[in-house]
């Protein structure tokens, strides 16, 4: 099996099978990926606590047989461990990742979505209590970015319920930070 190394954002994960777990990466090089990480689920996996989400990774990944690949190795960049004891910020944090992940197709690179993403989730610790408008703005700029708005143009909606329309599925995030808003 052949291999490769890649750098991303951890934006999804799902437990499959008893003891393995499905992780998809947003990386600059391939874009969103999806690898198979065999055995982390058990009690004695040492890659379990650095395949939490949000976590900037560096991956080793050997080519499956299937459509997924399978994780060997991971090396944790960046936790952002500054606002993850916040729960409005982790629910930001979600928001982003669940937008990027419904509005990206699988290996195509969108090396302008990783730097906003990774920018993103630096200043989440920064935000301040007005933060409903400033995560609005993050949000209309990864669709631009994506091609699906004008830049200049703001859509006819608010913006959440834009990317609700594009990706034809709710983006579940919205309504736990509906509860939390005005402050977190």
């Amino acid at each position: 099996m052949r291999g490769y190394k890649v750098e991303g954002i951890i934006i999804k994960r799902r437990d499959q099978g008893e003891a393995d777990r499905i992780i998809t990466l947003f990386s600059r090089s391939k874009g969103k990926i999806s690898l198979k990480a065999k055995g982390v689920r058990q009690s004695n996996s040492r890659r379990a606590g650095s395949l939490e989400l949000f976590n900037r990774v560096k991956a080793g990944v050997a080519r499956g047989h299937s459509d997924l690949d399978i994780l060997t190795e991971v090396e944790v960049l960046d936790a952002y461990s500054s606002w993850r004891k916040f729960l409005g910020r982790i629910v930001i944090a979600y928001q982003l990742c669940e937008t990027i992940d419904k509005l990206t197709p699988d290996r195509q690179p969108h090396p302008g979505i990783f730097e906003l993403l990774e920018s993103f989730l630096s200043q989440i610790s920064s935000l301040s209590d007005d933060w409903q408008e400033t995560v609005d703005s993050w949000l209309t700029r990864i669709v631009i970015e994506l091609g699906f708005l004008d830049p200049g143009i703001k859509p006819e909606m608010n913006i959440k319920d834009y990317i609700e329309q594009l990706s034809e599925r709710p983006i579940n995030s919205v309504k736990l930070l509906k509860k939390l808003s005005p402050r977190q």
